[in-house]
């Protein structure tokens, strides 16, 4: 049974390892908008692992651009799950 749940954490957190990005998920039209998304849907800010990710396809990732929108995004969400904790009690 511990070598099974072993296994499991192992695939868990070695998922990125196993699906590194390409070259489209390195290309979004507005890095920005990438940012106020990742945000909204209330995830982590992934900057550095975009910066890891796109360094293989020569792509710079804009960190400023990106934590700009994610901040906005991020507070968006911040707010709706604030309100939908008010109506639920």
């Amino acid at each position: 049974m511990p070598k099974t749940v072993v296994g499991l954490l192992v695939l868990i957190l070695g998922g990125c390892a196993l699906f590194p990005l390409s070259e489209a998920d390195c290309r979004p039209a507005s890095w920005r908008q990438r940012g106020y998304d990742d945000g909204y849907f209330g995830n982590n800010p992934q900057d550095m692992r975009l910066a890891q990710g796109c360094v293989r396809h020569g792509i710079e990732v804009p960190s400023q651009d990106y934590l700009a929108g994610w901040r906005e995004g991020y507070d968006e969400y911040d707010r709706l799950m604030g309100s939908f904790k008010k109506m639920r009690h």
